[in-house]
Formats: structure tokens, sequence, C-alpha cells
């Protein structure tokens, strides 16, 4: 069964998407409404809650999709479909469905799963805000103000990083973020899981601490005050790295 849906986006001033084992996708295209297209089976697309109120385009699974009988076959895609000129704000979560969301502009972003992965590509935001549980989290191309990360066991990856403020907290999961410009402050907290920071910076006010993993740094010129990007480093067991790449 399939549900097609139009909204104008005068109407809308933001999207919340809520659901719970369905695999959901959202992304910019040079259409001329929102769109909301959902597939799966019967029950599952009539059950899935589409309305307006108040400026906000809602979308959401029944009680986040788990009041489920797990002997029946069920299973429902949803994508998003927004004119690449609007840039109202985003929220977006799984509990256990895979989030894609591509080529999107917002002032406040969010993106979260518990076991499902994430995958951000192309995106742009005022504020942005990426969080796992178990699921990886892969993005490149990603350009705010202030981007935060959070993930407990999950890898995260992010590629291509244009962003003034970074901080991420993650438990065991492997962290790696490529910075592609200057920034102004870097905050890294790990438990057990490696850390890997690249920067085409080379002057940088870094603390790097782990209690018992190892700590280093590659071209980087070490310095205090203001002035320079600022990175902050903090491990238990997690080995922490910091590479100055040169442009």
């Amino acid at each position: 069964m399939e549900r097609n849906l139009s909204f104008d986006t005068e109407e809308l001033s933001s999207i919340a998407v809520r659901l719970g084992w369905a695999q959901l996708e959202m992304f910019a295209d040079e259409v001329d409404k929102v769109q909301v297209m959902a597939a799966g089976d019967d029950s599952s697309v009539e059950d899935l809650r589409i309305a307006v109120k108040d400026g906000i385009l809602t979308v959401e699974q029944p009680q986040y999709g788990l009041s489920l009988n797990i002997m029946e076959s069920r299973w429902l895609q949803v994508c998003v479909r927004v004119p690449s000129q609007w840039k109202g704000d985003v929220a977006l979560s799984t509990l256990s469905g895979l989030l894609s969301a591509r080529k999107l502009c917002a002032g406040s972003l969010s993106l979260e799963t518990v076991s499902g992965d994430l995958r951000a590509v192309r995106l742009t935001a005022t504020d942005a805000t990426l969080k796992t549980v178990g699921g990886d989290m892969r993005g490149e191309q990603l350009t705010a103000e202030n981007l935060s990360v959070r993930s407990v066991s999950g890898d995260t990856a992010l590629d291509a990083l244009n962003v003034q403020s970074l901080k991420c907290t993650s438990v065991t999961g492997e962290q790696t973020y490529n910075m592609t410009s200057t920034f102004q402050k870097v905050e890294v907290t790990a438990v057990s899981g490696n850390v890997i920071i690249t920067a085409p910076v080379e002057a940088m006010d870094v603390s790097l601490r782990s209690i018992s993993g190892r700590v280093r740094t590659e071209g980087v010129n070490i310095r205090e005050g203001e002035g320079v990007p600022s990175v902050r480093v903090t491990g238990v067991t997690a080995d922490l790295k910091l590479i100055s790449i040169k442009e």
C-alpha cells in the first residue's frame, strides 16, 4: 500500500518525523511542495499519522510503532521530500529503522536513532544534533555553526566538516572527525572508544588527556590563548590522535 501527500511550504515552519522500526529518508529536491510518501503493508501505512498543526508537519507511527504483533509481516518506508529553498526546522527520529538525510538546509536540525544506523550527507544548519545509541553514524559535507554528536556504542565517522563548534560524546564507539576549515572549538569525550581528529589548521590550543590510552599529535603547533582554535579531548582507555593537515 502507498500514501502520497503534499503540503504548501508557506504553512510549514518545521517538520517532525518519529518512527519506530520503519526506514526513514528525507532530502531536498526541485519540487514546489513538501511531499510525504509512505509504502508498506496495509496496516502500517494506514496507522501512520500525518498531520499539520500550528505550522508543524508531524509524521509518526502510533506509540512509535512498538505495539506490534511480531507474528505478522510488517514493513514500512517513509520518504519526505522538501523544496530546495525550504529552510524550516527539522527533527527526525527512529528506534531501529535506518535514518537517512541529505541536501537539507535548516535552522535547527536533529537526527536521532536508537539501534538504527544514521546517514547524513550535504546538510546545512545553524544548530545540528546527531544522536545514536547502538547504531553507526556516517556523515559528510556537514555545515553548521554548532554541531553536537552523541553516541553510546555505535561508531561515528564524519567527513568534510565545516563547523565553528563541535561537541561530541561517546562511550565505546570509535570516533573520527575530519574538518575542512578552521573552527573555534572542539570538545570530545570518550571512555573506551578511540578518537581521531584531522584539521587543516597548524596552530591550536590543545588539551588531550586519557588515563590509560595513548595520546598523539601530528603536525600540530600547540599554542595557548585566544586567536587560535581550541581542542579539548578527554578519554579513559581511549587512544587520542590530533592531526594537522596542510591545505
